[in-house]
């Protein structure tokens, strides 16, 4: 049986790893002071990328002895506003494991972001972020897609891109 931990902050990462454990038959737990579950079943790490915050890479990079990356499978599941492709390609989570990156799953799923509950300090960095990207010469269509929904509520969360997860899951298990 597959074990899910998640770390969200605003709802859609929880909402996937939910959705995710009850396809599974399983359950999902915070990822905040989890230890590694023991046996030898997969692990799912989830968790929202915040910029260059990834809280599922750094637990995975903390943990990656306990893991036994390469006999273990493990895999991530970043949730974020990137576009999906987008997301892919940039690869955020591959980069972060650095060297450890070929021994764990990486997918991408897209999120929500509700401007209305932004903390203070969230708005003012999307507010400055925003900025840079609209003065950038040459704006890619991620760029475009953040600059058209900046300060609205955007909720691109779907279930349905957790198939794959699925799939990677039943094969590991």
């Amino acid at each position: 049986m597959a074990h899910i931990l998640f770390e969200s902050q605003y709802g859609s990462t929880q909402q996937y790893a939910e959705e995710l454990a009850q396809r599974l038959s399983t359950s999902a737990e915070p990822l905040r002071g989890a230890e590694v579950p023991s046996g030898t079943d997969p692990i799912i790490v989830m968790s929202y990328v915040h910029g260059p915050t990834l809280p599922a890479a750094a637990w995975i990079a903390e943990h990656a002895k306990e893991l036994n990356l390469g006999s273990r499978p493990v895999a991530v599941a970043a949730v974020g506003m990137s576009l999906s492709d987008y997301a892919r390609e940039r690869d955020q989570v591959g980069h972060m494991l650095g060297s450890r990156a070929d021994h764990v799953k990486r997918f991408y799923l897209p999120g929500r972001l509700n401007y209305s509950q932004l903390s203070g300090t969230h708005g003012k960095v999307m507010t400055g972020i925003i900025t840079a990207i609209r003065l950038k010469p040459g704006k890619s269509d991620n760029d475009r897609a953040m600059i058209s929904s900046y300060n609205q509520d955007v909720d691109w969360v779907d279930v349905d891109e957790l198939g794959p997860i699925v799939a990677w899951a039943k094969r590991a298990g």
